[in-house]
């Protein structure tokens, strides 16, 4: 096996990792609640990243987990009461 091909299997290995493991690892977490619409939220072990976080007039907040999502939970509105998560 020349270098060339053994560096380019190399670099093919550690892009399949990367590729799984971000699969594994990336989730969206919290989302929705942009006028008065039904919020999702999570409890994220790990580090949360805010995408856009916009007014409630304006839009929905949402962000991603980057780690295991321990729980999930729903909420009629932001900060509203808690609703059974649809599938």
């Amino acid at each position: 096996m020349s270098q060339g091909s053994k560096l380019s299997l190399a670099a093919l290995g550690i892009l399949a990792v990367i590729l799984l493991s971000a699969f594994l690892l990336i989730h969206e977490c919290a989302y929705g609640g942009g006028m008065g619409a039904r919020y999702k939220a999570c409890d994220c072990r790990g580090s949360e990243w805010v995408l856009y976080d916009q007014t409630p007039a304006d839009g929905p907040r949402k962000t991603v987990c980057f780690g295991i999502v321990r729980s999930t939970t729903c909420h009629r509105f932001t900060g509203g009461p808690q609703i059974e998560c649809p599938n």
